[in-house]
């Protein structure tokens, strides 16, 4: 089962010209697809696959959630 309930991604990140990432994205897309979750590409013409793509090109919600970092016990920074 995969943690991804919902995977947004704009159709520019899948047509990349480095082939590399291009086959990452993909294959994201597809275990999304392939455990139960549902993969929304965006086109980067419209006003929201623009506006997605001025944040990272791709976002997710998440099936159960995540523990607040506030509450986890993480190792005092040195400075």
């Amino acid at each position: 089962m995969c943690a991804i309930d919902k995977l947004l991604i704009t159709d520019a990140l899948l047509r990349d010209a480095n082939a590399a990432a291009r086959r990452r994205w993909v294959t994201l897309v597809e275990e999304v697809n392939g455990g139960g979750g549902t993969a929304l590409i965006f086109s980067s013409q419209h006003e929201s696959g623009r506006q997605l793509g001025e944040l990272t090109g791709v976002a997710a919600t998440l099936r159960f959630p995540l523990p607040d970092l506030a509450d986890a016990e993480l190792p005092p920074v040195e400075f």
